[in-house]
């Protein structure tokens, strides 16, 4: 066993001092940074020494793509960056405390609101990246931080790549076997944004289950790479196994993680849609999904290819509107790649659900103090009182009618006197 000495140790940046190492990845490692002004905790992570070209290339690739989509509310947050000693670039993000939601989920399962919060707000982070022409390519639980206010925030960029890149000319590394989808694994086909879709559902069917949908736990099959990528190929997706589960959940995660691409949803839109009308149907609060959208250029100046990539924040998804979204196979328009957002406002956590709303026109029963104070007020109570009486009472109207309408019956009735006469 390596000692606590042997453990890399963060070199000196401008204006942070190291404290620990908190992780490593395939070509870089990522430490916890105090830094003076302002003064916080930062991770770093910082190139390894004698880096390639094609490492360096990676770690810029990730850096830019981040820092252009850090203002995402679920995306990690990126603050600067810059160059150390022999040449190692260095990425300076927020500090997330650990565990990850990999490491949550296996120690204990997210309840189904949880899960169903996370997935759509991963899902909304997911779709600006594929706007802005990229792929993440390694969405799986273990990427996905908490912020110190409980916020799930995506990370890990370090093999993402444009939509559409050849995989035979593909330099950015391999995929995750547990989440990954077919054609990733596969490496025979350019990947498109089903492909992310695919593991964002294996991802929220981890955080449901506990492990992975092609990890078998019956003790019949081992669970090495070869066995894991068998199953991702031929056998269908198993049920979660929990009771709370609606069968409906099953078949989103399902259809999202279907063999071919085309029966897949045909964005991260769709599927988060989906996820919508489950919090609908089960009376839950509605997410809000936040989407970055191009910004059109004819409302700015400068240069058109800058005007071009900038981007606008949009909450979208109507979660009263059509929901159960066609995979790409079925679609005979432009729905599977143009977007036409909706502004909406999410439901606030902990207020009233769907099914306890009141209709429109109904008056709204005093709620916690005020409740208490009217049953314990007796001029309260006299005044509820009054309010029965005035309601028992017949109105001017009902009055005058009922007057006229007596009248009425006598001009009648002598007429017909008279006429007998």
């Amino acid at each position: 066993m390596s000692s606590p000495s042997s453990a890399p140790q963060g070199p000196p940046i401008p204006g942070a001092s190291p404290k620990r190492l908190l992780g490593a990845g395939g070509f870089a490692d990522v430490f916890l940074y105090e830094q003076r002004v302002p003064r916080r905790d930062v991770a770093v992570k910082i190139l390894r020494p004698g880096g390639s070209q094609r490492d360096h290339h990676r770690f810029t690739t990730e850096a830019d793509l981040m820092a252009r989509l850090s203002s995402h509310p679920s995306i990690v947050s990126v603050y600067g960056a810059g160059t150390v000693e022999e040449e190692r670039s260095y990425l300076i993000m927020e500090y997330c405390p650990p565990p990850h939601l990999g490491k949550l989920a296996a120690s204990q399962p997210l309840s189904l609101t949880r899960a169903l919060e996370i997935g759509i707000q991963l899902a909304g982070a997911v779709e600006t990246i594929h706007r802005v022409g990229y792929l993440h390519r390694d969405i799986k639980p273990a990427s996905i931080l908490l912020t110190p206010f409980g916020r799930p925030v995506l990370g890990d960029f370090g093999i993402a790549a444009p939509i559409g890149l050849s995989i035979e000319k593909d330099e950015f590394g391999g995929a995750s076997p547990p989440w990954a989808s077919p054609e990733q694994q596969l490496d025979r086909e350019s990947l498109t944004p089903a492909s992310d879709v695919y593991a964002l559902a294996a991802t929220i069917y981890t955080l449901l289950a506990g492990r992975s949908p092609h990890v078998d736990v019956s003790g019949a099959d081992r669970n090495d790479q070869l066995s894991m990528i068998d199953r991702v190929l031929h056998r269908q997706i198993p049920p979660i196994g929990r009771h709370d589960i609606p069968e409906q959940l099953e078949r989103i995660l399902a259809m999202a993680m279907a063999k071919s691409p085309r029966g897949r949803y045909a964005s991260a839109i769709a599927l988060a849609r989906a996820l919508q009308q489950v919090q609908t149907d089960l009376c839950l609060a509605i997410t809000q999904l936040d989407v970055m959208e191009e910004a059109s250029g004819r409302h700015t100046s400068g240069n058109r290819n800058q005007d071009s990539t900038m981007l606008r924040p949009a909450v979208i998804v109507d979660p009263d509107g059509p929901t159960r979204a066609v995979p790409a196979a079925h679609r005979h328009d432009d729905a599977a790649t143009t977007f036409a957002p909706r502004r909406v406002k999410a439901q606030p956590t902990g207020s009233a659900s769907l099914c306890d709303r009141p209709r429109p026109g109904s008056a709204l029963p005093p709620q916690g103090d005020e409740a208490e104070v009217a049953r314990d007020d007796p001029g309260s109570q006299e005044a509820e009182a009054g309010l029965q009486r005035r309601r028992s009472r017949p109105s001017g109207r009902a009055v005058a009618v009922t007057v006229v309408g007596a009248a009425v019956m006598v001009c009648l009735s002598a007429i017909g006197v008279w006429s007998v006469m």
